[in-house]
């Protein structure tokens, strides 16, 4: 069976037609939630997995976790149409088969899903021409060190200082120091600026949380 991740229902229906244009008899299933996926995916054996990774107020990137966390057997093919150089590193974190974009040509993305049904990875050629090109809010992110990224997550959870303190084992004081210089990077003037970048670049920043907690370099 082949699951369609995607959040708009027009989406869905064009992607099962170009399927179904190849694999004539092949069993689809669509959902539009992460949630009513994983519903899916519990009660039939899903061989591949189209998902987005842009879901509204969540992110296809919490299904593809869920899949491998469980060690499923299968196949994920991202389609989306974020180019951001960080989704494409975190998907290839995540060891995700396809990673194409939605504006791609049906050959292209037809392609993709022969490559990897024969075992092989694709990835759309237009986010490799792009990987070495990083929007202002990645730049900005990459100056935050480990702990300042630390202190920005839990900002935008809604946390005070004294919170953030007892949560990461360091002073109030060295809790407004982490502030202060987060907002110097990130050229923003108040808290609320910061839940606001935070908020909006979510993913872009579990990603770097991801691969400073890879690194083990926490540092109060």
């Amino acid at each position: 069976m082949i699951l369609i991740l995607d959040d708009h229902p027009l989406s869905r229906q064009g992607l099962s037609t170009l399927i179904k244009n190849y694999k004539v008899s092949e069993n689809i299933s669509e959902a539009g939630t992460v949630k009513e996926s994983i519903l899916i995916m519990k009660k039939y054996s899903v061989d591949l997995a189209f998902i987005d990774i842009n879901l509204g107020s969540e992110s296809g990137f919490s299904l593809i976790r869920w899949i491998k966390n469980e060690k499923l057997n299968t196949k994920i093919f991202v389609i989306t149409s974020s180019s951001r150089q960080c989704d494409f590193n975190y998907a290839q974190e995540l060891a995700v088969d396809a990673y194409v974009l939605k504006d791609a040509f049906i050959d292209e993305i037809a392609y993709g899903l022969k490559t990897v049904e024969r075992g092989g990875k694709f990835f759309s050629s237009a986010i490799m021409e792009n990987l070495n090109k990083k929007t202002n809010d990645e730049k900005a992110l990459n100056t935050l060190t480990e702990r300042e990224l630390d202190v920005l997550s839990l900002i935008s959870q809604g946390l005070n200082n004294e919170k953030i303190g007892k949560a990461l084992y360091i002073s109030e004081g060295t809790v407004k120091k982490h502030i202060t210089n987060i907002l110097s990077k990130l050229n923003l003037i108040s808290r609320v600026d910061a839940v606001i970048f935070a908020n909006k670049n979510r993913y872009l920043m579990q990603y770097a949380i991801d691969k400073s907690f890879k690194s083990n370099m926490r540092k109060g």
